[in-house]
Formats: structure tokens, C-alpha cells, sequence
């Protein structure tokens, strides 16, 4: 997970605040890497570090080959593309429905628009 400072990281201070970071041992800033743009940050807002201290949420993380999978299987089953951000929730719930019984449901919010990811996707799959 490279990042994923909510579920990787730990304490630090970046740009003036106290936050979940990417970091080594000494503390200095990781290199990141995330397949969607909108998550390749080593750090994390405030308001997610606070929610997470306070047991309010839980944070999961999911690999870039996970998030293609489910980008591909919901733009083939309903036509939807995702932004490669909302496949990583997608990817998720992928996951976690494999554990639920057939009455229990899961729903999963899309922001975004995933053709601004085609590009991105392609070449990710090329390289397979």
C-alpha cells in the first residue's frame, strides 16, 4: 500500500498539521504512489485523522489491481465508468460481499466521472 496513510501511516506533521502520514522511520515524507491521481498523497485531511482517533470510521485499503477489477466489472455489468476514486470503495464492498448473506446489501456512493481514467486504465492494462 503505498498510499494509504490511514491504514498505512502514522503520525506526523505535514504543512503545519498534525496528520496521518507516509513516512519513514526518521520521519521524513514517503514517496507515494496510487493509481487514482485524487489519492496519491502521502498525508490525509484533519477531519480523517480526528474520525479515526475517535473510532467514528474505519479506513480500508485495496490494491491498484483491485481497483481495476472493479472498474472493470461495474463498467461492464451497469455501464457505469467510476472515477478510479470510487472504484477503490467499489472495490471494497467487492470484497466485503463475499462474507454477507444474499439479504444483506451494500451501498457505494460514485463521485466523480471515470472517463477522465480511461487513459489511465489502458495503460494499466497494457502492462498485464
Amino acid at each position: 500500500l503505498h498510499s494509504a496513510p490511514l491504514s498505512a501511516g502514522k503520525k506526523g506533521v505535514l504543512h503545519g498539521m498534525m496528520t496521518y502520514l507516509m513516512q519513514d522511520k526518521d520521519g521524513q515524507i514517503s514517496e507515494t504512489h496510487s493509481i487514482s491521481a485524487g489519492l496519491d498523497y502521502p498525508g490525509v485531511g484533519p477531519e480523517h485523522a480526528y474520525l479515526k482517533d475517535e473510532n467514528r470510521v474505519e479506513y480500508k485499503a485495496v490494491t491498484d489491481d483491485e481497483v481495476i477489477d472493479a472498474f472493470l466489472i461495474l463498467t461492464r455489468t451497469e455501464g457505469i465508468i467510476p472515477a478510479l476514486e470510487s472504484a477503490h470503495a467499489i472495490a471494497h464492498a467487492i470484497k466485503i460481499s463475499k462474507k454477507m448473506k444474499k439479504t444483506e446489501s451494500i451501498v457505494v456512493t460514485l463521485s466523480g466521472r471515470g472517463d477522465k481514467d480511461i487513459d489511465i486504465v489502458k495503460e494499466y492494462l497494457s502492462k498485464q
